[in-house]
């Protein structure tokens, strides 16, 4: 059954918990938005709504079909060509795609899981059909997070998927969190955030996190390419209380190619660096040009992304 909160969210329609002991995550109906995650009576995202509201900083959004901007909102797939609405003004682009202000419904809701589901029809810009899920389940040690889509249109599609989190340790700011990347590359961009070109590598610059540092003063709004990887296809970034309190591991599934970080220094004033966001993404920001990770589904065909939320 829906967690019915004490006020009644006016902007995100009903919430849904998820529990498992004493684990609980809460997630909205629209955009499927992951709200709340707490893990043993810790809170591990940082928000800034009371009521799951991303506004403009994304907070616990999926990120579909695109995730990052595309310039200027143009792009063109298979030889037509595309203006999205310019949605982020500042850099004259289309942002984050359009799942996350669909309202979504629960498809299954039972034992320690949450399975959100919508269908995104066409629209100007994007004239293509996907039925969309995601899945939040509680397992032994983590908070597994499963995304899938399916074209039911007739042609090709090109899709991309992230989700946008920003986590906390219990610090003032992110700056003495403790950040491990296993990343070997990063995107350089101009100042739109649009990627310039092909991965460079992280060695002798100030986004080598490869051991495990302070975020400290640096404002990073940078996508890492080149993961690092375990046996098993899977890669794991870390961000810990500097004491060793407190650790959040978010483990990625061989779907995930670029992991997107920000420490929110364009958010309003009052929320600049209280969380970080550590992003999931399928293909580079941009990618409908670029073409940098892109998925070119065909009708009938399959998106698949896992990840996973832990802590200690």
């Amino acid at each position: 059954m829906p967690l019915v909160p004490p006020v009644q969210p006016r902007r995100t329609g009903q919430l849904f918990e998820v529990k498992s002991g004493s684990r609980t995550a809460v997630v909205t109906e629209a955009g499927a938005t992951l709200f709340q995650v707490n893990w043993d009576g810790v809170e591990l995202l940082n928000t800034v709504n009371d009521d799951g509201y991303g506004g403009t900083g994304g907070h616990g959004q999926i990120l579909a079909p695109w995730p990052g901007r595309i310039a200027g909102g143009l792009y063109r797939f298979e030889g037509e060509n595309y203006q999205l609405p310019v949605d982020d003004y500042a850099k004259q682009a289309a942002l984050h795609g359009f799942a996350r202000w669909l309202s979504w419904s629960p498809k299954e809701h039972a034992g320690g899981r949450l399975t959100m589901a919508t269908r995104m029809l066409a629209r100007p810009g994007y004239p293509f059909c996907f039925d969309l899920e995601q899945s939040y389940t509680w397992t032994a040690d983590s908070l597994v997070i499963v995304f899938s889509a399916t074209n039911t249109g007739s042609g090709n599609a090109p899709f991309g998927y992230g989700c946008h989190p920003y986590f906390t340790v219990g610090l003032p700011t992110v700056d003495t969190g403790v950040l491990h990347i296993p990343a070997d590359h990063y995107l350089e961009t101009d100042q739109a955030l649009n990627p310039l070109g092909p991965p460079k590598p992280v060695q002798g610059t100030s986004f080598d996190f490869r051991t495990p540092r302070p975020v400290g003063p640096a404002h990073l709004d940078v996508t890492f390419a080149g993961l690092l990887r375990a046996n098993d296809g899977n890669a794991a970034v870390s961000f810990a209380s500097p004491t060793g309190g407190a650790k959040i591991t978010c483990t990625y599934g061989p779907e995930v190619n670029y992991i997107q970080v920000y420490t929110g220094d364009t958010l309003p004033a009052e929320f600049q660096r209280q969380g970080l966001a550590i992003e999931p993404y399928t293909c580079a920001p941009n990618a409908f040009n670029n073409g940098l990770g892109l998925l070119r589904v065909p009708p009938e065909g399959s998106v698949r992304v896992e990840w996973a939320i832990s802590a200690s």
